[in-house]
């Protein structure tokens, strides 16, 4: 597995404004499962504020291709997704 910062754009207010209304629809179990499989596992997510269009997620997948196949019911929601890929932890200041 390659580890991936992924970065959302949404592709209006309005669709932000949906994704939010879905988001707020579903179970926490419902999120993670929409989220990971056997070839692509969301690690977490980063919201913005206020009326900024992007989102951040850490991935960890097989390839960009699995990231976008996960988020296949989403990929309506936003722009193209960018993906920067990174390499594994350096150091977890959590620990």
């Amino acid at each position: 597995m390659k580890y991936y910062m992924v970065t959302h754009t949404f592709k209006s207010k309005e669709m932000k404004e949906k994704f939010n209304e879905t988001l707020g629809g579903m179970t926490r179990e419902q999120i993670i499962e929409s989220s990971t499989s056997d070839k692509a596992k969301c690690q977490m997510t980063y919201y913005t504020p206020d009326e900024t269009m992007t989102m951040f997620c850490h991935w960890m997948a097989e390839s960009t291709d699995a990231i976008n196949e996960q988020l296949s019911a989403m990929n309506d929601f936003f722009e193209p997704h960018q993906f920067t890929e990174v390499k594994e932890e350096v150091f977890n200041f959590n620990s």
